[in-house]
């Protein structure tokens, strides 16, 4: 399996994303599959119970429950092996 780690241009050791690609076989079929994961920041216990009870009875953050990532372009050649990975 073959990985690539990005960080966020704004440098915050929070907004990291790790990239991992192989090739899956089901069912004897080659499939190329890449997985994203990407740090979510951990808040206290109380304020995940908070935001959860919000959540049930509907009510949410104007603005959603997002963060954000900003790419690096020296990050680019990074991508574009993904891609490649992608398009065999």
């Amino acid at each position: 399996m073959d990985k690539e780690i990005l960080v966020c241009d704004c440098h915050s050791s929070e907004h990291i994303m790790s990239v991992f690609y192989a090739e899956d076989t089901i069912d004897d079929v080659t499939y190329p599959t890449v997985y994203i994961n990407t740090h979510l920041t951990k808040r206290p216990f109380w304020q995940r119970v908070s935001y959860g009870m919000r959540y049930i009875f509907g009510r949410q953050c104007r603005y959603g429950a997002f963060d954000e990532f900003i790419i690096n372009p020296d990050d680019a050649p990074k991508f574009e092996k993904i891609v490649e990975f992608l398009r065999k």
